[in-house]
């Protein structure tokens, strides 16, 4: 076989891979367009009082082309909403699963007149509201709020959702410099506003399982390693 020969066939090999993949694109192209897996109905819990117009606007698009990038605007439409899921079911229906944000705290900020009272969620949201509701009551009453204080605040009510205790009861009060948690005849001074997790864990075996009518103190250990309790019980 001569050299003219030779790339006469790789020629025509070449055009018989590049027609298999040709067709192979357009056919995916017509699979995924096609009419048949466009969305054409969206589930969602309609009981959520949530705003689904971002979600609505899938309609008519293909299936195939729903990805979570498509969730950041409603996450911004519905800040109260933890995660997000969307599951293809075929041909063309796009089933929505909601998780909304647990309640954490009710915050009424004093440093300011009028004051300033929200709802505090797990994702860190923070809602308007004069109600004061069935959650753990947190009042700032001098400051500045260091950043991340919130943080702070969030785990520390999750710490004590582990133990049996009413979290309406307790009140979490900072003043600018320490934070004071109260719950009925119990006061436990926790110092300043970090590490305020490992510190509820102390708070919730104080309230819940060894009652203390008085005064208790959070401090660290010399080597700072560690907290402890100096207790001054009635």
């Amino acid at each position: 076989m001569d050299y003219g020969q030779i790339e006469r066939q790789t020629f025509k090999t070449y055009l018989a891979f590049s027609g298999l993949v040709l067709f192979f694109l357009l056919a995916s192209f017509a699979y995924v367009f096609s009419s048949t897996y466009r969305i054409s109905e969206i589930t969602y819990n309609e009981d959520e009082n949530l705003d689904y117009s971002s979600l609505n606007k899938l309609l008519g698009t293909s299936i195939w082309l729903v990805s979570d990038e498509f969730s950041d605007e409603f996450y911004t439409e519905n800040p109260t909403v933890e995660k997000l899921v969307l599951v293809r079911k075929m041909p063309s229906t796009l089933a929505v699963s909601i998780t909304l944000s647990d309640e954490l705290a009710f915050i009424n900020d004093t440093r300011q007149k009028p004051p300033q009272s929200f709802i505090l969620y797990k994702n860190l949201y923070q809602k308007p509201s004069i109600l004061n509701t069935d959650l753990m009551k947190v009042s700032i009453t001098n400051g500045p709020v260091q950043e991340g204080f919130f943080e702070e605040v969030a785990t520390f009510v999750l710490t004590l959702k582990k133990y049996p205790i009413n979290l309406s009861n307790v009140t979490l009060k900072y003043d600018g410099k320490e934070v004071t948690a109260t719950h009925f005849e119990t006061s436990v001074n926790l110092g300043g506003p970090i590490d305020l997790a490992r510190k509820g864990t102390l708070v919730g075996y104080y309230i819940s399982e060894v009652p203390c009518n008085g005064e208790i103190r959070i401090v660290y250990t010399d080597d700072g390693s560690n907290i402890k309790a100096v207790k001054n019980c009635k």
